[in-house]
């Protein structure tokens, strides 16, 4: 079972989820899941070399007989404070940290919504209309490795706390951060302080031997050119370029736009990088598309723009619907509109490079 203490709640009334907890995966699936696909995910809790990706594909998201609502968080190898959460319909993680919490959502995504998380010492996955608070294994403790339950929420930490613990300040919506800061005279609840963190960005375009952002600074080693004398890890992730510019290897997120912003925080608590593109016609909305790695995938998300982005690959064109992710390969192309075309490249040094 998943290092931690695993514990389930149900609540009368709630809605209720069939959960499978794995060597390195807990699932949860809108009640009454479909039998085979139970069946599925047990015999998978014991592959400890289990990929995300045969994990996520054990539940069905397509047009036959989807799932509609379904929680996932899996743990890469030996980690434990690093997650994966992907989530559909109504099911949300809600997930604590030392720096905050935050509850991530589907937001509508198809087929899934997707992210990394890390320093995570504590989750729950539940429904969307349950309240958001305190995430602790105060509910019935699951013992035994490789468990099936049906239950409201199933819930996560490191370490089993002791009873005196305090208990994490910070709590989060979907979007804003929020920590307690003191109680005002005729106030009965805490004042909250909205917690924004600055960003840094790159414009295309801008001389390769000294890339600069946005304030000036030096461009951090999470999006240089591809030839950039940098890091290994840098060299040997995915690449793209922008037009003719030069190839960009992803190491961290990227939003691409006009006028990229920063989200208020950044759920895996990755700084993402900011490129500004032209768009003389406006065509090209402010914060337009990311492009995210998770694991080897590189996976690009229409950030529900205004024009849509068009996916080129070697079988044909289609438009994202606004709001999804895909995994893009080598050789497609992602046209946000006003000659603005993004070419995914391989890896350096992989074959055809």
């Amino acid at each position: 079972m998943v290092s931690g203490a695993v514990s389930s709640t149900a609540v009368a009334g709630a809605r209720a989820w069939d959960v499978i907890v794995g060597d390195r995966f807990i699932a949860a699936l809108v009640a009454p899941a479909p039998e085979p696909v139970l069946s599925a995910l047990a015999e998978a809790a014991s592959d400890g070399g289990l990929a995300l990706e045969a994990l996520v594909g054990i539940v069905p998201s397509g047009r036959v007989d989807p799932i509609e609502s379904f929680g996932l968080v899996w743990w890469d190898e030996a980690a434990t404070t690093q997650v994966t959460a992907v989530v559909r319909g109504d099911a949300v993680v809600d997930l604590a940290s030392p720096g905050g919490s935050r509850r991530f959502d589907a937001r509508g995504i198809r087929p899934w919504h997707l992210a990394d998380f890390d320093d995570v010492v504590a989750l729950r996955i539940t429904d969307a209309a349950a309240p958001l608070d305190r995430v602790q294994a105060a509910g019935e403790p699951v013992v035994h490795r490789r468990a099936s339950l049906r239950t409201s929420s199933v819930e996560w930490t490191a370490e089993a706390r002791q009873p005196d613990a305090p208990a994490p300040t910070p709590w989060l919506d979907a979007d804003t951060l929020l920590t307690p800061r003191r109680h005002e005279p005729g106030f009965e609840e805490s004042v909250a302080d909205t917690i924004v963190t600055p960003r840094t960005g790159t414009r295309v375009g801008e001389p390769p031997g000294a890339p600069t952002t946005s304030s000036g600074g030096v461009t951090p080693p999470a999006l240089l050119p591809a030839d950039h004398d940098g890091a290994a890890a840098d060299a040997n992730g995915p690449r793209f370029r922008i037009g003719d510019g030069v190839p960009l290897t992803v190491a961290a997120p990227v939003l691409i736009g006009r006028k990229p912003l920063p989200p208020r925080i950044s759920g895996s608590g990755v700084q993402p990088e900011l490129l500004a593109v032209e768009s003389p016609a406006a065509v090209v909305s402010g914060t337009h598309l990311e492009l995210r790695l998770v694991g080897s995938r590189l996976v690009a998300t229409d950030l529900h723009s205004t024009n849509g982005t068009v996916l080129r690959t070697a079988s044909g064109a289609r438009r994202l619907r606004a709001g999804e992710s895909i995994v893009v390969l080598p050789g497609a192309t992602l046209d946000l509109g006003d000659d603005t075309i993004i070419e995914i490249l391989s890896a350096q040094g992989a074959p055809g490079a």
